[in-house]
């Protein structure tokens, strides 16, 4: 006989959301949404409140930051109209907001290129809070602040040494600051706490693309590929390493695979300049 455990505080459908967050890590962002939209929209409040965490987690991490901003300014009306109904107190709202919802809208808003307000919402998040404090860092990195950024992805990966992400994003902040050597280093050292976490490994292949190491580079892209094989940017960067190679035939094999793929404005524009530059 089969004895079903009870879906305490709707953890059931969090667990749904959550699987559609995971695929956008991943890097399946088809899936992320196939899935997001297949979850049905709650209707108890304690549903509601999961539901909407989620979706703004799940919105930064398809990199959709209108839709960040914009759904924040929604779940901050909602918890205003429902601050007295049970089962949350009044004082639910602001541990919500400042560790689950406003690191991902201010960063969202440093990529919009609104840094004062981006500056302005990440204050009022604690320092106790991994994530606050690694879109401290990102967004520190997005204004060129790199010895603020290089403070703030310090103290996580120092406090939370089995975890790759500050490192993965110290290392990406480096990349922009143009300093290839210690992204690399910061890539293997993310790569070393997470061996099937795609993003450094693509990265420290694009750093070796910029130290005309396009061969070294081609490996790192075959690896990322068996952890995130539906990854546009991959594709893309792993064909130019090909052209830079000389492999012209496993390059237009690359960019065939990446013409089915998801894409951001400014990668599309890339691949049209390396197939008709």
């Amino acid at each position: 006989e089969t004895t079903l455990v009870p879906d305490y505080a709707h953890i059931a459908e969090a667990a749904r959301a959550s699987m559609a967050e995971d695929y956008a890590l991943l890097h399946e962002t088809g899936a992320a949404r196939k899935t997001w939209n297949s979850l049905p929209v709650p209707t108890v409040r304690i549903g509601v409140v999961k539901y909407h965490i989620a979706e703004i987690g799940l919105l930064y991490d398809l990199k959709d930051w209108q839709a960040v901003v914009e759904k924040t300014a929604l779940f901050e009306s909602l918890l205003k109209e429902t601050a007295h109904v049970p089962p949350y107190a009044p004082a639910f709202a602001p541990v919500t907001l400042s560790r689950q919802i406003w690191p991902y809208t201010a960063a969202a808003l440093a990529h919009r290129g609104d840094m004062k307000g981006a500056l302005a919402l990440i204050a009022k998040t604690p320092l106790d809070c991994d994530l606050c404090v690694r879109m401290r860092g990102n967004i520190a990195a997005l204004n060129h602040d790199w010895n603020g950024a290089e403070h703030w992805f310090a103290m996580v990966s120092s406090r939370t040494p089995s975890i790759p992400f500050a490192d993965s994003d110290w290392g990406a902040m480096l990349m922009a600051k143009g300093d290839r050597d210690g992204a690399i280093a910061k890539f293997t050292l993310a790569n070393k706490k997470g061996p099937h976490f795609a993003d450094p490994l693509e990265m420290w292949g694009e750093a070796l693309i910029a130290k005309n190491r396009s061969d070294l580079a081609r490996a790192k892209f075959e690896e990322a590929a068996k952890y995130a094989p539906n990854w546009g940017r991959l594709h893309l960067k792993w064909g130019e390493a090909l052209l830079w190679t000389g492999d012209k035939s496993g390059a237009e094999k690359q960019f065939v695979t990446v013409s089915g793929l998801d894409l951001t404005p400014s990668e599309k524009t890339e691949l049209l300049r390396v197939l008709h530059g």
